[in-house]
């Protein structure tokens, strides 16, 4: 318990460290709104990641069904952030669904090629 526990915490700042990042990158820079890009994480990432874990123990990492419920765990993700986006964040330079797709998609992004590298080194 104490390893999904450590593993959904480096999870959630790892995603927190790019999302954030990559939204200052495009400036937004109101504490606001960096605020609630943060507070959406908080509230989708454990849950998204603990699903990941379950499909994993119940399946296999490589099973098409992981990865079914994988995208689905995302693409809900990208909604409920869009959606608290939509009502919360004054940052309007662009849609506020192209923001939660960009962040959601680097985070993941960034997320597959530590697993990638980090199953080529062991």
């Amino acid at each position: 318990m104490q390893n999904i526990l450590l593993s959904l915490l480096l999870g959630l700042i790892l995603t927190l460290a790019v999302e954030l990042t990559l939204a200052f990158l495009l400036k937004i820079r109101r504490g606001k709104d960096l605020f609630v890009i943060a507070l959406a994480n908080l509230l989708t990432n454990p849950v998204v990641n603990y699903c990941y874990y379950w499909a994993i123990a119940c399946f296999t990492a490589k099973s098409v069904y992981t990865v079914l419920i994988l995208t689905a765990l995302e693409l809900a993700a990208v909604f409920i952030e869009f959606l608290i986006y939509r009502r919360l964040l004054s940052f309007e330079r662009f849609g506020k669904l192209k923001l939660s797709l960009l962040l959601n998609g680097a985070s993941f992004l960034t997320g597959l090629i530590i697993s990638i590298i980090s199953y080529i080194v062991s």
